[in-house]
């Protein structure tokens, strides 16, 4: 997965604002777990053995896979855009 500067940045800042529990971390995941637009979201659940960790060029965790999605997701393209004055994240996978 290809993550832009500007996505890396917001995915760290939430981590640090909101992922609070060290059992817990950000994911992507698909219905049911996620319920807005799209087919893909990210929230905040707990960390499995089995998920698919991406790190950073430090190795700072930014933001883990839900191992079944892994394929679907290994050639997208994660980013950070301001669309009509709302911040949302997009997951281009085609």
């Amino acid at each position: 997965m290809k993550i832009s500067e500007k996505a890396i940045k917001e995915l760290i800042k939430l981590r640090s604002e909101k992922v609070k529990d060290p059992t817990k971390t950000l994911k992507i995941v698909t219905f049911p777990l996620w319920q807005g637009e799209g087919d893909f979201g990210i929230v905040i659940q707990e960390r499995f053995d089995t998920d698919i960790i991406v790190k950073d060029n430090n190795n700072n965790e930014i933001i883990s896979v839900d191992s079944h999605l892994s394929e679907s997701v290994s050639k997208a393209k994660l980013d950070f855009k301001i669309i009509n004055k709302m911040p949302s994240f997009k997951i281009d996978i085609y």
